[in-house]
C-alpha cells in the first residue's frame, strides 16, 4: 500500500519535519503494510490503550498518569475528526509534537517548542521564574543561555565621570581594573561576574547536551519487525504459555494444545490468501504426523462479525480450503488434511484481527 505519509502529516503541521516522519515510518515497519493496522480508531478503547502503553509510555518514555495521556490522545482524535482516514504516522507525529519529543525521531522542533512554551508561561520575576519539574533540561539550558547573553549589557552601567580619576593609559589596559579609587575600582571588581555566569551556563549546556545525546542514542533504535508487530498486537488466550502475539493482517502462529502442535493462520480483511510464514510454521506439525501415522489434521475457518453473514460464511470456507491446499503443497497427504466446519464460525468478543483465522489442529 503506497502512502504519502509526509503529505498527510502536513495537513495538520505545514512545516512537518520530513526526517521525523521518515523515522516514525521506519519505527512502525510492517504495521504500515496492512490497511487496518496503518490506521488508528479513536472509538476503540483497546486501540487507544495500545497507543498509550506502547507508544507514549514505551517509545516516548512518558511517566504521566493515564488520564493525562488519554486526554492527549483524545485531543489528537478531536483534531483529526474530519479526516476519514486517521493515519497512524500522523497520529504519532502529532502526539510526539504535543509532548515536545520530536527530537526522539531526529527532529529539532521538540526543543524549540518546549523553549517557546517556557517563555510563554512566565517572565524573569516572581514565582514564574521557579523551576518546573515538567520542563526538559535542553529548553531550560537554551533559556539560560539567552538570558546570560543579556547580562553583560545590563550588569555594569557606565560610570560617572570623576575629575580625580586618572585617565587610562594606552600602554596600560589593566588600569581600568586595578588603578584609581572610588567608583572605577568598584567597576573593575564586578567586571568578572557576567563572564562567570556565561561560563556556568556553557558548562550546564555541555552537561545536559551530553546527557541528552546519550538518551537519544538509546531511544532512537531502528524499528525491527518485532517492534512493529508489538505496536499493534493484541494478546489471545489459547490456553498455552507463553502466548504468541497475533499479527495485524496475514500471518501464522504455531503453538501447542493439549501436548500436540497446532497452527493458527491469520488473514487480511476480506482476503483468503495464506501467508508465506506457513512454510516455516508447519514444520512442527509435519514432524508430529510423521511420528504418529494415525493422526490427521482438522482445518476450521473463522471470520470476524463485521459485514454480511452469508458472505462471511463463504469467506471462512474459502480460507479453510486455501490452508488445506497450501498444506498439501508442503507435502501433507490430502487424506490427512480434513476440512471441519466449526459450530460457530463467527467469533465475537475479541479483536477482529484475531477472529479472521483458520485453526489447524491434530486429531488422534
Amino acid at each position: 500500500m503506497a502512502e504519502d505519509w509526509l503529505a498527510d502529516v502536513r495537513k495538520y503541521v505545514a512545516d512537518a519535519d520530513e526526517n521525523v516522519v521518515s523515522a516514525i515510518v521506519k519505527y512502525l515497519g510492517i504495521a504500515l503494510r496492512n490497511r487496518d493496522s496503518s490506521l488508528v480508531s479513536f472509538s476503540d478503547t483497546k486501540e487507544t490503550d495500545r497507543v498509550r502503553e506502547n507508544f507514549l509510555k514505551k517509545k516516548l518514555g512518558l511517566t504521566d498518569d493515564d488520564a493525562t495521556l488519554d486526554a492527549a490522545i483524545a485531543g489528537v482524535g478531536e483534531r483529526m475528526k474530519e479526516d476519514r482516514t486517521k493515519n497512524r504516522v500522523t497520529v504519532y507525529y502529532l502526539l510526539a509534537q504535543h509532548f515536545g519529543l520530536l527530537t526522539l525521531f531526529g527532529g529539532a522542533a521538540g526543543a524549540a517548542g518546549a523553549a517557546a512554551g517556557l517563555a510563554a508561561v512566565g517572565g524573569l520575576d516572581g514565582d514564574s521564574g521557579k523551576d518546573d519539574d515538567t520542563t526538559s533540561a535542553v529548553p531550560l539550558a537554551a533559556a539560560g543561555l539567552a538570558g546570560a547573553s543579556a547580562i553583560p549589557a545590563a550588569a555594569a552601567p557606565p560610570p560617572a565621570a570623576s575629575p580625580a580619576a586618572p585617565a587610562p593609559s594606552a600602554a596600560s589596559p589593566q588600569t581600568a581594573y586595578s588603578g584609581g579609587d572610588g567608583e572605577s575600582e568598584k567597576i573593575g571588581g564586578m567586571g568578572w561576574l557576567p563572564w562567570l555566569l556565561l561560563l556556568l551556563v556553557l558548562a550546564a549546556l555541555l552537561f545536559f547536551g551530553l546527557r541528552y545525546c546519550s538518551k537519544q542514542d538509546a531511544a532512537v533504535a531502528p524499528a525491527t519487525d518485532e517492534t512493529a508487530i508489538s505496536e499493534t498486537a493484541a494478546p489471545t488466550d489459547t490456553g498455552a504459555a507463553p502466548v504468541a502475539a497475533i499479527p495485524e493482517g496475514a500471518g501464522v502462529v504455531a503453538a501447542d494444545r493439549e501436548g500436540k502442535p497446532m497452527l493458527t493462520v491469520y488473514f487480511d480483511t476480506g482476503k483468503s490468501e495464506v501467508s508465506n510464514d506457513l512454510t516455516t510454521a508447519a514444520s512442527s506439525v509435519k514432524a508430529y504426523l510423521d511420528s504418529n501415522p494415525a493422526a490427521t489434521l482438522a482445518v476450521s475457518g473463522y471470520n470476524d462479525p463485521t459485514g454480511n453473514a452469508a458472505a462471511n460464511a463463504e469467506l471462512s470456507k474459502n480460507r479453510a480450503q486455501s490452508v488445506k491446499a497450501a498444506l498439501e503443497k508442503l507435502g501433507f497427504a490430502a487424506d490427512k488434511v480434513v476440512l471441519e466446519k466449526p459450530a460457530e464460525a463467527t467469533t465475537t468478543g475479541t479483536d477482529n484481527s484475531a477472529a479472521r483465522r483458520v485453526e489447524v489442529t491434530v486429531k488422534g
